[in-house]
């Protein structure tokens, strides 16, 4: 009796498969016209130069993706590339940057309303400006579940315009940065006027491994982890004009002075962040990009001012230069930088979806915290964060 039971049990499970497995391939068929149709119906916002020999589109290929807005719903987190059909899936990327940069505590003089008067005074801060860079990166989607590997390159040079200042009636001069020997000292010192300039040589690479996959129709996600590494050189070029009374004669001696300070970083740490698009079009989305680093890094900076005195003489004057401070200060610590972008994206691909190209425009935001560690006498250093903000172009290509 068991054995027929058992054997009734299989010749009717073996005579049910096959409706299923028929039923399953008319299903995913019915599920591929009417995507093939749906494809049919959305067009293209631009004309492919292949259009009508493609073949049609595999719902099962490296990244499952059948058009940017549209992903498909039968995977969970389907991977969103983006990727090319037959290609290796290598790309490249180049980025305008349009950046203000600022530094903060970089006051280098003050004019102080003397005492008892209502008069307000003011700090003079070096005279910003907008700056160009760039950013180069190259990338690889792999075949592993469709995460990807990204390597880019940031280069900034920003340099301030040099910015006086001068002493006026009423107020007294104050230097902050010539560690004291240029300080208001009455009918004996005078300051007359004083010019900073502030220069930096900005390098950083970010490398990323992060994965790019629907959540829903329109919305597609890649968080990413990597590292970040940065190497950088600040300079801040300071000069005055003085004068200083002859003893007690009513006679002054011109007097010149300058400082050079420099502060040398190099830095190394984790970095996370996610990006998001959200697609109102089949090739136009609103993108959104957001990271946080750690950076363990080392601060070398140095320190050195010198004055020229001009004395006059019975016959010729005398030009003595005198060594005014000079010294450093190295410390090992670990610094935040926090990142930011808004902005739109145009993509499409093209040629039987053997290439992709992508364009953005946005506007992106750092934050370096404690980067100004200039060494500051009498204090260890000049605390004070390091910003950036402006128009980003960025443009890839895939293969």
């Amino acid at each position: 009796m068991k054995e027929k039971f058992a054997l009734g049990t299989a010749l009717l499970v073996a005579s049910t498969v096959p409706v299923f497995g028929h039923q399953y391939r008319a299903g995913s068929s019915d599920t591929m016209d009417q995507n093939n149709q749906q494809d049919t119906q959305r067009g293209s916002c631009c004309t492919s130069c292949c259009d009508d020999c493609c073949p049609p589109k595999d719902p099962c290929a490296k990244c499952a993706q059948l058009w940017p807005s549209c992903g498909p719903d039968w995977i969970i987190t389907p991977g969103a590339g983006p990727c090319t059909a037959d290609g290796c899936d290598f790309f490249v990327t180049a980025e305008f940057l349009y950046w203000a940069v600022r530094q903060d505590h970089l006051g280098f003089a003050a004019t102080l309303p003397e005492p008892g008067t209502t008069s307000v005074g003011e700090i003079s801060h070096p005279d910003w400006r907008m700056e160009l860079g760039f950013k180069v990166g190259i990338g690889w989607l792999t075949c592993i579940d469709g995460w990807d590997l990204y390597l880019n390159y940031t280069w900034l040079r920003p340099r301030t315009k040099n910015e006086t200042a001068s002493s006026k009636e009423g107020f007294i001069f104050q230097d902050y940065f010539l560690f004291g020997f240029f300080s208001d000292q009455g009918n004996d010192f005078a300051i007359e006027s004083e010019t900073a300039k502030w220069k930096l040589d900005f390098n950083v690479l970010d490398l990323e491994w992060g994965r790019n996959f629907y959540i829903s129709k329109c919305l597609h996600l890649r968080p990413h982890f990597g590292l970040k590494g940065t190497w950088q050189e600040q300079k801040f070029e300071i000069s005055a004009n003085a004068s200083q009374r002859q003893g007690s004669t009513s006679l002054f001696d011109p007097i010149t002075g300058s400082a050079d300070l420099k502060n040398d970083y190099w830095g190394i740490g984790p970095r996370a962040g996610l990006d998001s698009a959200w697609h109102f079009s089949r090739c136009f989305s609103v993108v959104g990009e957001a990271a946080i680093t750690a950076l363990w890094g080392r601060f070398d900076s140095r320190a050195k001012a010198t004055q020229t005195v001009f004395t006059e003489g019975d016959v010729e004057g005398v030009t003595t230069t005198i060594p005014a401070g000079s010294f450093k200060t190295e410390l090992h610590s670990v610094k935040p930088v926090m990142e930011f972008f808004l902005g739109f994206r145009w993509e499409d691909w093209w040629c039987c979806d053997e290439y992709y190209t992508g364009f953005d425009i946005g506007w992106e935001v750092q934050w370096w915290g404690g980067q100004n560690q200039f060494a500051y006498f009498p204090t260890e250093t000049r605390w004070g964060d390091l910003g950036f903000h402006g128009l980003t172009v960025r443009a890839r290509f895939q293969f």
